[in-house]
Order: structure tokens, then sequence, then C-alpha cells
């Protein structure tokens, strides 16, 4: 150990130097429980005399505690924006952009940022995200190669960074349940605006009287609002069967069901009520597991759930938007080629199948999709209303673009994620088995990670996970990988 050093352990530790320094930061007390232990054993060898005292030594260590309290700030500081932005997905594009900016900046400046950007990289579901993004990069070079320039990437290939920034900002369990409170807090406040729009309270938005897709909605558009809503009502009957206390499990039992109650029968997308039905059946599987499949129990959970549903099926909500609408829209399609949502989905993907076929390995690059969709359509009389943006289905712009190799890649990560989620402690296992069911079910008939908001919600979300247990081969107690 360095002379310097030495004059500083002097300095601290002598009992016959008057000297009074600000209590230190925690990562400085354990450097000071290395250079007492050096000191130690530099005494053990001999040196019994005290080193002499280098006041400029001293003035050094005094400076740099006070910078110590401002990284520690920073690191505080970037924890809150991570929640933040948790907060502000449901409501606000600029702002969650705004917040997730913040805590990437206040992460790299705060304490410790090395070793907690370390550790975030062992994550399992930060390594799982980075090899996506690994995925869309050199998809993106592909399109670089294939048509001279360069795709944009922004958040739809950055987003996968997003688990690494989390990770290294949330690293305990009530960071992480603060970020999922603040997202079920405003997805909360959501549910209850469109309540009192549906009820004549709130005044409607001037666009939904232009547009069926944004009545009732507060700040985004049915689907968008009904994914966030089945979110909360999951994320609350999760909470609802992990809570001790009976005052909060009812609170989360109300919450689960006005969070249902809007999916279902005040928004009236199409995409929240497909997806509500595997929703279904994994609580009656929860519901069931809870009793230990007592055969009684199964019955009546079973009936009530055949009764819940045949109520919601017979409802008029679910009469015009599901049974009646589709089959009439895919008639319209076949004989006329109208460009309903149906029609358009059809459109879409039968346009998709010959895109996918002409490159099927390795697909067509990054964002190559939509010019040649817009190139097979050109001769259609009724052009802009077929043409969007992504065929409306997460695995056929997969196969599209970066072909069925990034597609198997894709549902391996899947695979590994669905198996990772079962090692989790409750009620994180019920919230992200929802997340991935959500996921999966609302990506069959929409693209999600083509959408600003979709894709949010479900990466940030996804960011929040808490390392698993990893099970020991000889049946000791599970510890954290």
């Amino acid at each position: 150990m360095s002379d310097r050093w030495m004059h500083v352990v002097g300095a601290v530790r002598t009992p016959s130097v008057p000297l009074s320094l600000p209590t230190p930061l925690p990562d400085a007390e354990s450097r000071d429980d290395d250079l007492a232990g050096d000191r130690s054993s530099a005494h053990g060898r001999g040196g019994s005399r005290t080193p002499d005292i280098a006041p400029h030594s001293v003035t050094d260590t005094t400076r740099a505690l006070p910078w110590l309290r401002v990284r520690e700030a920073m690191l505080a500081a970037g924890r809150w924006c991570a929640v933040a932005s948790l907060f502000c997905v449901p409501l606000n594009k600029p702002a969650t952009n705004v917040a997730l900016g913040l805590a990437f900046l206040f992460s790299m400046l705060g304490a410790d940022a090395r070793r907690r950007w370390t550790e975030a990289a062992r994550h399992p579901v930060a390594r799982g995200a980075l090899v996506w993004w690994a995925v869309l990069m050199l998809s993106a070079l592909h399109a670089w190669y294939l048509t001279a320039s360069f795709p944009p990437t922004a958040s739809f290939v950055w987003a996968c960074v997003y688990p690494l920034l989390f990770v290294s900002l949330l690293q305990t369990t009530p960071w992480r349940r603060r970020a999922l409170l603040a997202f079920a807090s405003a997805a909360g406040f959501v549910v209850l605006a469109s309540f009192g729009m549906s009820l004549g309270l709130i005044p409607q938005r001037p666009d939904a009287l232009l547009s069926p897709t944004l009545h009732n909605t507060v700040f985004k558009e049915y689907t968008q609002q009904g994914l966030a809503t089945l979110i909360l009502a999951a994320m609350a009957a999760a909470a609802a069967i992990a809570a001790r206390s009976k005052k909060v499990r009812r609170f989360c039992l109300v919450a689960t069901g006005l969070a249902l109650l809007n999916a279902a029968l005040v928004l009236e997308s199409r995409t929240t009520y497909l997806t509500l039905v595997p929703l279904a059946v994994y609580w009656i599987w929860r519901s069931a597991a809870l009793w230990h499949f007592d055969k009684r129990v199964l019955l009546a959970t079973f009936l009530s759930a055949v009764a819940a549903l045949a109520l919601a099926w017979s409802t008029p909500f679910v009469q015009k938007r599901l049974v009646q609408a589709i089959p009439q829209e895919v008639e319209l399609y076949l004989a006329e080629r109208q460009p309903t949502s149906t029609g358009i989905r059809l459109e879409l993907w039968r346009r998709t199948l010959p895109i996918i076929a002409a490159a099927p390995l390795f697909g067509h690059g990054l964002h190559q999709w939509a010019p040649l969709y817009r190139e097979s359509i050109a001769r259609l009389p009724d052009f802009d209303a077929f043409d969007m943006g992504h065929p409306h289905q997460e695995m056929l712009l997969i196969a599209a673009e970066q072909g069925l190799a990034g597609l198997a890649v894709y549902l391996f990560l899947l695979l590994a994620l669905a198996r990772y989620v079962q090692r989790l402690e409750q009620p994180e296992r019920d919230i992200y088995n929802c997340l991935l069911l959500i996921y999966l079910a609302a990506g069959l008939a929409n693209g999600l990670w083509a959408d600003f908001t979709h894709r949010h919600v479900f990466i940030l979300l996804l960011a929040c996970i808490p390392l698993a247990r990893r099970i020991q081969a000889t049946g000791d107690t599970p510890r954290p990988d």
C-alpha cells in the first residue's frame, strides 16, 4: 500500500490526531475497512510506528465525500425516474421518454455505476433482451446491405436495453414493486376516468366523435387502454391472492372487478375481448390450485366461469363487436374487398405470406415489410384504407423481416422467459404469467412491438422482473441466481 494511503489511514485511525470527518457512505465505509485491514497487516510485520500525516491527503479525502453523496443522490433520482416512467407509460409518450432519458443519465452518473451495470448484464432477462436487440441490429444491417439505406432504429430496437437499465437501478424488491405500483396507479386513474366518461360525468375527447376507437378512452385508443386495463386486473388479482390483510385483499378484488368491467363493457375493444379468454382460463386454473384441485371447488369454479362467459357473450357489446360483426365483415371482404377491421387484417395477412416466401430464412431486413406491402397493394382502389405500417400480427412481421431464423430465436426467448417466470415468487409469478398471456394473445391480431405504447408497456413491466431463485439439485433451499 502506498505511503499516501498510509497517511490517510493514520489520519483517520490514530487517536492522537484530532480529526473530524463527515459520516462516510457505505462504499466509503467498505473502502475504509479495507484500509484498516492493510494497516493491521503492516503493524503485524513490525510496522508499529504511526506514519507521518500528510495534511493535503486528509483534505482530498474530505473533499471526495460530498461528491460521493452527490452520486448517491443521482442514483436515487435515477430510481425515481424509472418509477416515473412506469407511471407515465399508460398516460403520455413524451413524459415516458423524458423519464427514461433521465433514468439513463442518472444511472450512468450515480454511485457504483460500473458494478451495477456489470451485475445487470448478468440478469437472465436483461441478457435475453440484449439477444433480441442483436437480432434486430443484424436485421438492420441486412436491410442496409439489400437497400443501401440504413433503416431507422429508434426505440423499436433500443427498447431492448431498458431491462438492463432498470436492473441497474431497481435492485431491490421494494423499488421494483414501487414501479409496478406506479403503473397500477396510473392505469387505475385511467379506468376511473373512463367510467366517468361512460356515465357522462366527464366529457368525451373531441376526437371520440370521429373515431370509435377513442370512445371512453382517456389518453390512448381503446386497444392500448384495454390491454393496460387487463394488466391492471391481473396485477390486482395476483396481489389479492398474496395479500395477508383482509382490507388489502378486498381492495384488490374490487380493483380487479372494476378493471374487468371497464375492459369488457366500456371500451369494446375486440382484441381485449379475445385476450380475456386465456386470462379467464389461467385464473380458473389458479383458483383450483389454491384449493388443491378439490372436485367440489373445481366444479363450482367451472360453473361460475361458464356462467360469467355466457353472460358476457350475451351482452349487446359483445354481440355487436364480435358475434355479429366479424362474420359480416368477413363476408364483405370476400365479396367486395371492403376495408373493414377484419377485412383489413385478412388483406394484410394474405399479402404478407408471399413476402415471407420470397425470403424465408433471414427475411427482408428491419422495417422492410411496409414498402413491400405497399408495393403489393399499389393498384387497389382503396389503397389508403388498406395501407398499414405493420401486418397486425406479431409473428408474421418477424417472419417477414427477420425470417424464420429470427422467428425461431423469438420463440426460444419467449419459451425461456416462460420457464424463468415459473421460478418467481408470488405475486410476481402470477403477474408475469398474465403479462405473457396478454402479449401472446393480443399479438395474434395486433402488432404490439410496432406500437410505442404497447412496446413500452410490456418491456418496462418486463424490466421490473426480479431475479428468480435457482432450485438446487440436492433439494436445498433455493438461492438467488
